[in-house]
């Protein structure tokens, strides 16, 4: 997966109730175009602006796993009024499908949420993408210290849009509660993950969970007992599975969740 900067389009957009809205419509045709571009009901300025965005709604939050995009569509529905639980969703979503988003994630924003920081300075977000261009050939001579800027600022505005950090000029972490539902969807989207470790624990993707490794396993095991999921651990190596088979997986989940 190539770096893009997705993050700048996503985090301009003004409200996220719209990208809820537009998801379910991918499926459908020209339908999203008709409704996005030519009859402009989100009310986006110009139809470069509206352009932009539905190509990056395509890039960031769709894949072509179909039976990912149904899930995610039913997740979504599932938590309909749960604005909170649906924010969530969106930014496992947007860290599986975007390189960029998810190596920030990883090795900045949730770095420093483990260690208990109270604040996301964005100077140390630019410090991050400064040495990942100088240590990646892909991206040298690509950025400049303005998209550099715009990207630390995006990505900051992203992640407060989805409830997981506050504040205006200095960015504060937000408590994250997953509850077994959410827990439950995680481990769904791990396992569509493309070139997961099959070891859950070793996997770069577990650490978005907000749950610390010790507290992991035990959380595991209550929705495993639920027969929401299958469990093996040996003390080294987890091992999780579908209970059920892609084709009924979320009529089989969502009507025990």
């Amino acid at each position: 997966m190539k770096y893009n900067t997705d993050v700048n389009i996503i985090g301009s957009i003004p409200d996220y109730h719209l990208i809820y809205a537009a998801l379910p419509l991918f499926d459908k045709g020209d339908s999203l175009f008709q409704v996005l571009v030519i009859d402009n009901e989100y009310n986006l300025r110009t139809e470069k602006s509206r352009k932009r965005f539905l190509s990056a709604l395509n890039s960031a939050f769709i894949t072509k796993n179909i039976d990912l995009n149904d899930f995610v569509n039913v997740t979504l529905k599932y938590f309909e009024g749960d604005e909170k639980s649906q924010a969530l969703i969106l930014f496992w979503v947007f860290s599986l499908n975007n390189r960029l988003f998810f190596d920030i994630t990883k090795d900045v924003f949730l770095k420093y949420y483990y260690q208990g920081r109270a604040e996301l300075p964005k100077l140390d977000i630019e410090a991050y993408l400064k040495e990942l261009i100088y240590n990646n050939e892909e991206l040298k001579g690509k950025w400049s210290i303005k998209t550099i800027e715009t990207i630390s600022s995006k990505f900051l505005t992203v992640l407060k849009k989805l409830h997981l950090l506050e504040g205006s000029r200095k960015k504060s972490f937000c408590f994250v509660r997953v509850s077994d539902e959410l827990l439950t969807i995680f481990i769904h989207l791990y396992l569509f993950r493309d070139g997961r470790n099959h070891n859950f624990i070793e996997d770069d993707f577990s650490v978005f969970a907000f749950i610390s490794k010790e507290q992991l396993l035990e959380r595991l095991k209550v929705i495993g007992q639920k027969d929401w999921i299958k469990m093996n651990y040996t003390g080294t190596t987890l091992r999780v599975e579908n209970v059920f088979n892609s084709k009924n997986i979320i009529d089989g989940l969502f009507g025990r969740l």
